[in-house]
């Protein structure tokens, strides 16, 4: 019995730790006229990549996630999924097109790069906004807006089962 509880206190302190890591918000400098220039640190991007990947399986929206957007073939969904557990809970850090490649794949869904750029520059422009001017050969920083939470909650709550 002793040893349940002292299971059960190291499980809580787990917890606490997990918890302070995933209230980590990335630092970004700016440059000329207030444009994201880069993000500080890759060890930085990685840690917020793993965060949200394990909120998304831990979140009060688990299951609708499960069925109705990794379990689709859409990419839309998977797409918008990684900004939307950014926006809900990392005060929408900005991501960039690598970054959902990489959540993705944690995910076990995998969306290259390229593929994610091709849907964000086509069809989602209107669901992101842009933190930088788009360069050939340079990552580009998204976070949701508005209208991009309004529709991927309609994805979640479809009743197209």
């Amino acid at each position: 019995m002793k040893d349940l509880k002292e299971i059960n206190k190291m499980l809580q302190d787990h917890k606490k730790r997990i918890r302070a890591l995933e209230i980590h918000v990335l630092p970004v400098k700016r440059g000329k006229r207030g444009a994201i220039t880069e993000k500080t640190g890759a060890n930085n991007s990685d840690t917020l990549i793993l965060a949200i990947v394990n909120k998304t399986s831990e979140c009060d929206k688990s299951e609708e996630i499960q069925s109705k957007v990794l379990d689709k073939a859409s990419m839309d969904g998977k797409i918008l999924l990684c900004f939307y557990i950014s926006y809900k809970y990392f005060k929408n850090a900005w991501l960039t097109t690598g970054d959902v490649e990489k959540i993705t794949s944690g995910l076990g869904t995998k969306i290259t790069a390229g593929n994610a750029s091709n849907k964000i520059t086509g069809e989602l422009r209107k669901y992101l906004e842009s933190g930088a001017v788009r360069k050939k050969g340079q990552p580009t920083p998204y976070r949701l807006n508005r209208k991009g939470v309004k529709r991927f909650e309609e994805i979640i709550h479809s009743k197209d089962e």
